[in-house]
């Protein structure tokens, strides 16, 4: 909970960059319920802003290793952790930052080979009103995510923003391992006229495996991607945006006998305001998925893709619904290309009492090779919740309760690979300002 910053980036479409306006410099990607749950996360102002914070927990894990029961192993442990941050933000009269970076120590009771120090960073940069100077109206966002950590995220959990999944965070669970991750991702939006502006984005990641704490199921597999997309979107209505966007990804596995695949394709938006408190995202479209695997080119295949997600807020609620489809990279066992279904439902709520906010989420992901191949299929089926309280004693200092439950079940070749967690955490974090 508060001061922790997961490593996803929101591919969001470019009309949503547009609809940012070029005032602030924007969320930071990845912030765990839009940062309700951090006191570090004040609004910005004008000028510069530095906010160090402090947290500190302790949790009851029921299966720190993520994997199954095996003799002689000891999953269940009691951790401490601390996690200090700097929050640093600038709004100027050209260009607006927002940026976190923060250190993870954990200490392990019982595994004391477990303990390790991990770090994150986040960034969110506005270009918008120095290129308004010579394009009126036009916008330009840039974020960047980057976790290195054996505990790296395989849900967005706590996405409130809905941003769509990613190829990294689609619910996949690997057995305890180090993970490095980043995703950086710029958007552009110029007006054509008043209701018609042209759209385009570009995106690049990576995913890398260090060194394993718990023997694997299966190999781990590196990868790289890049999205690029390019579209029209029309202001139709007051309450109507319509999008045309054409798509294209590039995966790359960069471990063991490699191979890559792409996907060309196009989808159609629609953005609708209901009411105040009420509106919807949803994109819809095709795309053409090419493999070379294992040195072995594959039958291209049309693949569905797309994302709705809707999204309730008031005075004292905010709940967020999203389901996304795509075509993912296969983490483990053989470079594979997956056809994933991740949904997710997220609710933040002012309690009775004051100060006191309840926060839950959950969260469902499906992983399922695509075609035939020369090797055994991969699939994976993911389940995780999670759900407490933040009671904030002052606007700088929050304490959070919070339980979490998993399941996984992986899949390759007949052989299932399958447990469940238990995690129950208490968190004080204090921010200084």
């Amino acid at each position: 909970m508060g001061g922790l910053v997961t490593a996803l980036v929101g591919l969001s479409s470019g009309v949503q960059a547009q609809q940012m306006g070029a005032g602030g410099a924007g969320a930071i990607p990845g912030i765990p319920f839009g940062g309700a749950a951090d006191p570090s996360m004040v609004p910005l102002r004008d000028g510069f802003q530095v906010i160090p914070s402090l947290s500190v927990g302790q949790r009851y894990d029921s299966n720190v290793f993520f994997v199954g029961k095996r003799p002689g192993l000891q999953r269940e442990d009691f951790v401490t952790t601390a996690v200090p941050q700097l929050r640093g933000a600038y709004v100027g009269d050209s260009i607006a930052v927002n940026a976190v970076a923060g250190a993870t120590g954990e200490y392990y009771a019982k595994n004391t080979d477990l303990n390790y120090v991990g770090a994150n960073a986040g960034l969110a940069l506005n270009l918008s009103k120095l290129l308004d100077r010579w394009w009126q109206g036009a916008t330009l966002t840039a974020a960047d995510t980057y976790i290195y950590s054996p505990q790296a995220p395989m849900f967005a959990a706590g996405n409130l923003a809905g941003d769509p999944a990613t190829p990294h965070v689609t619910g996949f669970q690997v057995g305890r391992a180090t993970v490095s991750r980043n995703v950086v991702r710029t958007d552009l939006a110029l007006p054509l006229n008043q209701m018609l502006n042209l759209t385009g984005s570009y995106a690049n990641g990576f995913l890398r495996y260090g060194s394993s704490d718990v023997q694997q199921a299966g190999a781990l597999l590196n990868n790289q991607f890049q999205t690029y997309t390019a579209g029209l979107a029309l202001k139709a209505s007051p309450q109507d945006i319509l999008s045309v966007n054409a798509v294209n990804n590039e995966i790359e596995f960069t471990s063991q006998a490699g191979g890559s695949f792409t996907t060309r394709g196009a989808t159609m938006g629609w953005e609708h305001l209901f009411t105040p408190m009420v509106s919807l995202r949803a994109h819809a479209g095709a795309t053409l998925l090419q493999r070379e695997l294992g040195g072995t080119p594959s039958t291209s295949t049309v693949a569905p893709i797309g994302d709705v997600a809707l999204f309730w807020k008031d005075r004292t609620t905010a709940l967020t619904l999203l389901y996304s489809l795509g075509v993912a990279p296969s983490l483990q066992f053989q470079a594979q290309a997956l056809r994933t279904h991740v949904v997710s439902v997220t609710l933040t709520q002012e309690m009775a009492l004051p100060n006191l906010l309840a926060v839950a989420t959950a969260n469902y992901g499906r992983g399922d090779q695509y075609g035939a191949s020369s090797g055994a299929d991969v699939s994976y089926v993911s389940v995780m919740g999670s759900g407490g309280v933040v009671y904030k004693f002052t606007p700088q200092t929050f304490l959070g309760v919070n339980y979490t439950y998993t399941n996984v079940e992986n899949n390759f070749g007949g052989n299932s690979v399958a447990f469940d967690r238990h995690v129950g955490q208490v968190t004080l974090t204090q921010a200084f300002y």
